[in-house]
């Protein structure tokens, strides 16, 4: 009887090893896996940032400063913010989505829908998105909440098939809706004031805060998920 269990438990033990054999290959592969997504996404969207800040060093004429991939912490999560554009009329949070197809949705979904050649794909609504990030960016300061203008900006080939709203653009738009007449708020001291506190408070650029980004937003979608 010893002799048998001895026997089984060495084969139990055998096919244990076996097992862990091929579940540490299928574990390190779906890691990776997810780093090459991520790091596809990030590149996408670099794109897509890179476009807008070219055009606004190109052609926007008036005072300002551009902070791009400005990530704030928050407790235990994160916010990141494609571009912060302080301007003597107020304080531009943009969004920057490099997206192409047809775009459906309107302000109050909280996803919209991609469509190319029939695949349809959905995304959380950037309005939302960027309303977070807005409110972040307006904890920092005691400014009037008209001081602050949330935008988001297509920079790919994407035609909009619904109306999704006002402060949804079109990267040819973004110039004539950012240097529209609007009271003038800032001088050159209040400006520079404004920048040097969000680069107090922002979190150092790197490629390992990109990635505690990229973590915080898994945790915040596994959480709704779960509810």
């Amino acid at each position: 009887m010893g002799v048998s269990c001895l026997a089984s438990s060495a084969w139990q033990g055998s096919i244990r090893r076996v097992i862990g054999l091929f579940i540490a290959p299928l574990i390190l592969l779906g890691f990776l896996a997810g780093v090459v997504v991520g790091r596809w996404l990030r590149f996408r969207a670099n794109v897509g940032e890179a476009l807008l800040a070219n055009t606004i060093a190109a052609e926007f004429r008036q005072p300002h400063v551009l902070l791009n991939n400005v990530t704030f912490q928050i407790g235990n999560e994160s916010a990141q913010i494609d571009h912060l554009l302080i301007a003597e009329s107020g304080i531009f949070v943009i969004e920057t989505k490099h997206y192409k197809g047809w775009i459906f949705g309107n302000p109050a979904d909280s996803r919209w829908t991609q469509v190319i050649y029939r695949r349809k794909s959905r995304f959380q609504n950037p309005l939302r998105q960027n309303y977070g990030h807005t409110k972040t960016v307006q904890s920092l300061f005691t400014l009037p909440e008209d001081a602050f203008f949330p935008v988001v900006v297509f920079t790919g080939d994407a035609e909009f098939k619904s109306n999704l709203g006002p402060n949804v653009l079109k990267l040819p738009q973004l110039i004539p809706y950012v240097s529209a007449p609007r009271p003038m708020l800032f001088d050159e001291r209040k400006m520079a004031y404004i920048v040097g506190r969000i680069e107090m408070k922002r979190m150092r650029r790197s490629l390992e805060t990109d990635e505690y980004h990229l973590n915080s937003v898994r945790r915040r979608v596994a959480k709704k998920a779960l509810a």
